[in-house]
């Protein structure tokens, strides 16, 4: 193969990786500034914008599949998934284990609680090693044991600091982690898998909708009409362009760059919500902080260590 060849296929490459990462970025900053819609929608219960959510998601993946020709993709993993009891059941739970996530996602915008929520974000890829190890017996490094040490004192300050433990801080990364290991035991696409979280979830939020939820689109205002039904593409946007980035960048890079919608809801939080941060507060934020940082660096450290070994 000559020299120029091998250097249009590094260039490729390079474009590739290039362009994951920048989804990467692009679908975090799309979910960091997801809090500005959610307190839009703030005046409206949160169930009925959750349940909203989901109906328009589940009408936002239909016709996505419609539009781009993958029905036919659409219809197989469906037939493969209601052909397989044991991923049935994951799927199931996935979807439950996401709803809890969305809902209390929601209502934690809605209530002024957007700080708890982005420390809930933050510690999120601490508490899925964390389970990873009590259910599946995975190994801690020592770089991993002193970050979730960091991290559980950061959550303990923060209880004391504000006299109670921070539910949403804890809730969010929790339901996420367990969504993340019911999904691993599945094999549907992103795109098909969000198509049928919103479908099992849907005959629940339309019977809420229709006879328990206090009240309707007639007491909305246009605007939040408007809303309430984009809120199936602004779910599905960042979601579809996380798939396309895992394809082309690298996944520590991919697991780097989680952290900028947690950054984007905090400052948002603090300087758009007026959300107040004592300095008790910022001090159990820097320990998750240095969590983050501890984890990162020895992520960074083992990866460069089995590239060596390989």
């Amino acid at each position: 193969m000559s020299s120029s060849t091998n250097r249009n296929l590094k260039e490729n490459e390079n474009s590739r990786r290039n362009l994951g990462i920048l989804l990467a970025v692009l679908c975090h900053i799309c979910w960091g500034l997801l809090s500005l819609f959610w307190k839009f929608l703030g005046n409206i219960n949160s169930l009925e914008v959750f349940s909203y959510r989901i109906v328009s998601t589940l009408i936002t993946m239909l016709v996505y599949f419609l539009v781009s020709g993958r029905l036919g993709k659409l219809k197989t993993e469906l037939k493969n998934l209601f052909n397989d009891k044991k991923q049935l059941l994951n799927m199931v739970l996935a979807s439950v284990f996401i709803a809890v996530n969305w809902l209390t996602y929601i209502y934690a915008i809605g209530s002024g609680q957007a700080s708890a929520a982005s420390l809930g974000y933050y510690i999120n890829p601490l508490v899925s090693v964390l389970l990873a190890v009590i259910f599946f017996h995975e190994k801690l490094d020592r770089f991993t044991k002193l970050s979730i040490l960091l991290a559980f004192v950061g959550v303990v300050i923060l209880t004391v600091q504000n006299g109670k433990l921070p539910l949403v801080s804890i809730i969010l990364p929790f339901s996420f982690a367990f969504y993340g290991m019911a999904k691993k035991n599945t094999s549907l696409s992103s795109d098909v898998s969000m198509f049928v979280e919103s479908l099992f979830l849907s005959p629940f939020v339309i019977t809420y909708l229709a006879l328990f939820a206090k009240s309707g689109p007639w007491n909305y205002t246009s605007t939040e009409n408007i809303a309430l039904a984009l809120s199936g593409a602004i779910t599905a946007i960042p979601l579809l362009l996380f798939a396309e980035a895992l394809k082309r960048a690298p996944l520590s890079i991919v697991g780097f760059v989680q952290y900028v919608s947690p950054t984007i809801q905090l400052i948002i939080a603090v300087f758009v919500f007026k959300e107040p941060l004592s300095r008790g507060d910022l001090s159990g934020f820097m320990f998750i902080w240095l969590s983050i940082i501890v984890f990162t660096i020895g992520q960074l450290i083992i990866n460069k260590k089995r590239k060596l070994n390989a």
